[in-house]
Formats: structure tokens, sequence, C-alpha cells
């Protein structure tokens, strides 16, 4: 039952409330704040009027809670509903989603929620103690547009042993100081990552071949020489989800073939692609997979591939049609076209 129908049969009998009471999980969307009573609140009045006298009010534990509501921005009473959640040492699962460009930065005591094994944040600022050494029990990870450093991500990451989803999707405004760590240090922090998903600026500010040829990638390009696959296998990957991609950048293009060929337990793929019809192709992409060897690349457990926005652009074809050759169990193909190419011919 949704927990709005749920608090809603509470007052018809005791039983009811008492088992409202004691509802594990708790999830505040908009549906929840639907009619026209809650519409015209204001958000820190939802807040502090609605969801924090129900958590003061609750008397089991609580395993699951998530806080999504449209315009969702900063506010002190947030604060409130973290510090009240931090003094039970029960929460399991966490979504914290702010909706709005000002970045809430995390209490202290969020940092205490050692019980955590999946969190997902949006818009935070993540800037913990000195004395934080992760969550150890952390099994999924998204992070959406959080405010952190390099040596803090990394740190991060590597005290969370069990991670096997993890999500990074940011931009240069989250995604601060300078990023000097690589896809082989990444996923030493990962090592038993299953699904993966990385939006376009986290993929370029990883420098993909500084451990593999200790040269600039820019040399790298220009000397035709390119990493095959990465040094470790990441044979746990099952699901790997890439976003804002372009194969008309060499980067791009390379990073995707790297995450593919070095996934060889892969069983879906899905690539949301980025097209700019004034962007020309660089005549590194144009040729990369033509001057490069995959005849070892087997990938004998994948069996779907999705990609959006795709266009007539010769490397993405090149790229699909090594994806088609070296996938024998392939179920299903699902490509959609920009709606502003005129004609694609495989």
């Amino acid at each position: 039952m949704p927990m709005r129908d749920a608090f809603r049969t509470s007052i018809l009998s005791q039983n009811w409330r008492n088992q409202c009471l004691n509802i594990p999980k708790l999830m505040f969307d908009d549906q929840v704040f639907q009619g026209s009573t809650c519409r015209n609140l204001s958000i820190p009045f939802k807040l502090l009027c609605i969801v924090y006298p129900i958590l003061l009010l609750h008397q089991g534990p609580i395993l699951e809670f998530s806080l999504c509501i449209s315009r969702l921005s900063s506010c002190c009473e947030i604060d409130q509903i973290i510090l009240h959640l931090s003094r039970s040492a029960t929460l399991k699962k966490l979504t914290l989603c702010i909706d709005s460009d000002d970045d809430h930065k995390l209490l202290p005591a969020f940092f205490n929620l050692q019980q955590l094994t999946d969190l997902e944040l949006q818009n935070c600022a993540f800037q913990p103690p000195v004395t934080f050494k992760g969550f150890s029990r952390l099994v999924s990870l998204s992070f959406n547009n959080v405010s952190i450093t390099a040596k803090v991500f990394l740190q991060f990451i590597f005290n969370c042993p069990q991670l096997k989803d993890f999500t990074l999707i940011g931009d240069e405004s989250h995604l601060m100081g300078c990023w000097s760590s690589d896809f082989v240090e990444l996923f030493e922090c990962l090592p038993l990552v299953e699904r993966l998903c990385m939006s376009s600026y986290p993929i370029k500010v990883m420098h993909i071949t500084a451990r593999l040829f200790f040269i600039p990638v820019e040399r790298c390009f220009a000397t035709g020489v390119m990493p095959q696959k990465l040094p470790t296998s990441l044979v746990h990957i099952k699901y790997l989800h890439l976003q804002g991609l372009s194969f008309a950048r060499e980067i791009d293009l390379l990073s995707a073939i790297l995450l593919v060929t070095s996934s060889p337990n892969i069983e879906t793929i899905m690539l949301e692609m980025q097209y700019n019809p004034n962007e020309a192709v660089s005549q590194t992409a144009m040729n990369l997979i033509d001057q490069q060897d995959y005849s070892y690349v087997v990938l004998d457990h994948l069996r779907v591939i999705t990609i959006t926005n795709f266009t007539n652009m010769k490397p993405g074809m090149d790229f699909v049609r090594l994806i088609l050759a070296k996938s024998p169990m392939l179920k299903i193909v699902d490509i959609m076209i920009d709606k502003r190419v005129e004609e694609l011919i495989l």
C-alpha cells in the first residue's frame, strides 16, 4: 500500500494506526503531498509539519528512507531529518534528491549512518569529517551531481569494499579540483562492481592512458598507439550505462571501447549519446577502430544493447559493427536514431 494511503487508513482504527507507525519504509515524494491542502504548502513547511512529525511518532525501526520532492532545495529542515535518522542504527537505504542548483551540505551526523547498504544522493555537498572511514556495508552508491573532490571520492569508495552497483553523474561544477586518477585506479577501488553508470564528464577527466603507457593522452592519439583493454579485467560487470557520450570525440569512443572490451561477462550495454550537428568528427575517432586489432574480443554473455540519439557518424557505425560481430548470443538491439539524422545505413 502506498504510504499516503497507509496514513489515510490509519484514522480508521487503532490497529491500522499502530501498523502505520511501524512502517519500515518511509518514502516521501510528490504523490504523498497530492491534494489541494498540501499542494500550496512551502517545501520547508512540508518537511517541518508533515515529514518530521511522522519520524517523531514512528515507533519501529526505519529500514528505508527516501525524500524526493519537486523543487526541494537546501534547508535546515533536511538537517533535522538526517539528524533524527542518524540516532538509530537501523537505516539501510537512504535516498536524498535535492531539486535545485544549490547543493545541500551534509551534516557530520550523516556520516554516522554506518548500517547503510544503499545510498543515493543528488545535488549534495559531500565533505566528510577526517575521522570518516566510509560505509563498510554499502552495496549500491549513486552520486548525481554531488560536489566532491577527487581525493575524497577515491578515499570514500576505497573504504566501501562491497560496492556492486555504482553510479557517478556529474559536471565540472561538482567534480572539483584536479582529477589525476584514471580508470585503473577507479576500478581498483571497485573490485566487485556489477552495475556501472557514468556520465561523460567523469569519463573525460579520468586519464585513461596514464598508467597504461605513461604518456599523455594527446601523444597516445598522435602516435596511434592505443590501449586495447584495461590491465585488469572487469569480470564482475554485467550492466554498463554511459551517458552523454559523443563518438565524434576520440576520448569518448576509446573509453566506451575500453570498458566494453574489458568486461568479458557483460550482459547489457546502454549508451545515451549526445549529438551536436555542428561538432566535427576528429580524424583520430574516424579511424580509431579500423586501426586497432580486436580479434581477441569475445562478448559471449552480451544479450542487450540499447543506444539512444544515435547518428550516422562513422565512429558510431564502426562501434556498433564491432559489438555485433563480437556478440554471438545477442538477442536485443535497440537503436534509437536522433530525429535530426535523415538517413542511416549500417
